[in-house]
């Protein structure tokens, strides 16, 4: 079997269970040329999310819930990753979740043959990749990590070594976004320009992190508009604002209400924007 054909492979969890398989992105390269690409939202069992992995890569459980579970997934997938290289950044992880997952739903396990990036460099990704010149579109996302992982082995094959210095020391915060409001943002404005909008009296939560703009930002548009914000979801809240990586207790708990009797309505960062521009 050639190592300049192969399948760079990467999945993402939404919790701390290893069959909480929520994303599974993979590259396939032929001849040292990638020949195709395929990334799927996988519902983890229960479709059950842990803030930490939600803030880590932004899936939750708003986005899986009604995406097919792993079986049907593994049926579409099984023909690219068996009987083939397997290149993987911590494949200790990656096949330790498939094995497990594939052990849940009663599927046969095929024996992999894998090599590890990481073991051929004690590198993280972020680091191997800044130390190989390598853009990365967006780490944490199973796609862009195997797209990574996939152009850094065959950077190693070609007999290039990582640059040291070429390694930023910068971190990361994955709670970035996602700061409690506080203070004035939370008290209701008396008087509003235009009362005739879709905010106006309306109860306000923000969960996750926006794209476009800080959640603070946002905040400061709908108090404008006459919204009362609030840091909690309860049975009277109106709207609740999602960006990516979304609370899991907060997602929970509009399902809750809402089948109580409450009408608590989810809007994307789209589609709040697009009510904004409307109303304003």
């Amino acid at each position: 079997m050639s190592t300049l054909s192969f399948v760079a492979l990467d999945v993402e969890t939404a919790n701390n269970n290893q069959t909480s398989i929520c994303q599974i992105g993979y590259v396939i390269v032929n001849n040292g040329q990638i020949i195709g690409e395929k990334c799927f939202l996988v519902q983890p069992p229960g479709n059950e999310y842990e803030a930490r992995h939600s803030c880590i890569h932004g899936i939750d459980a708003l986005q899986t819930r009604n995406q097919p579970t792993f079986p049907e997934i593994w049926n579409r997938i099984e023909p690219d990753l068996t009987n083939r290289l397997l290149v993987i950044h911590n494949a200790s992880f990656d096949i330790s979740v498939l094995n497990a997952t594939l052990d849940y739903y009663g599927i046969s396990k095929p024996c992999f043959q894998v090599e590890c990036t990481y073991r051929k460099t004690g590198l993280n990704l972020k680091s191997l990749a800044e130390s190989l010149q390598i853009e990365m579109h967006k780490h944490h996302d199973a796609l862009s990590d195997a797209r990574t992982c996939a152009k850094a082995y065959l950077k190693l094959l070609n007999g290039e070594t990582p640059k040291q210095d070429l390694i930023s020391n910068s971190k990361s915060d994955m709670f970035a976004g996602h700061e409690r409001l506080t203070g004035n943002i939370l008290k209701p404005k008396s008087e509003v320009a235009n009362p005739c909008n879709p905010f106006f009296h309306k109860k306000v939560v923000f969960t996750g992190v926006l794209q476009t703009m800080s959640r603070e930002n946002a905040a400061c548009l709908v108090q404008e508009m006459g919204a009362d914000i609030d840091t909690s979801i309860n049975k009277k809240t109106d709207f609740v604002i999602v960006g990516q990586g979304a609370g899991p207790s907060k997602l929970k708990k509009i399902d809750e209400f809402n089948s109580s009797g409450s009408s608590i309505k989810t809007l994307t960062e789209v589609e709040f924007l697009s009510k904004i521009k409307n109303g304003l």
